[in-house]
């Protein structure tokens, strides 16, 4: 198989850093899609968004909810400020940058070509 990208002229590296730079842009944008599902009052009314809504939560809620459970909401006199979504795109920031320079540019990189 790597053979035949090869052959093709593309180079498993930049594949997979591609792979690795949509899979964070598409996380990164149903975390910020959580936020604003949040902020919303009230529950979907249409069929439409209850399915939006829930393709939102069924991407993003396994990233958010082990960071909310271990780190509580900040109370601000009367409202509570979330720091999960803050916390969860720096660690998928610091997750994309440690594949794309060190995993995929040093080690995969050199071995496929």
């Amino acid at each position: 198989m790597i053979g035949l990208l090869q052959l093709f002229g593309f180079s498993v590296a930049s594949l997979l850093s591609g792979i690795v730079d949509y899979a964070y842009w598409i996380l990164f944008g149903a975390i910020l899609a959580n936020i604003v599902i949040n902020l919303l009052p009230g529950y979907p009314s249409s069929t439409f968004f209850q399915a939006v809504y829930d393709g939102v939560r069924a991407v993003s809620d396994p990233i958010l909810m082990p960071i909310r459970s271990r780190i509580p909401p900040v109370q601000l006199g009367g409202f509570s400020l979330d720091l999960s979504p803050i916390i969860a795109i720096i660690g998928l920031s610091i997750a994309r940058s440690l594949l794309n320079n060190v995993v995929i540019a040093n080690f995969i990189g050199p071995v496929t070509g």
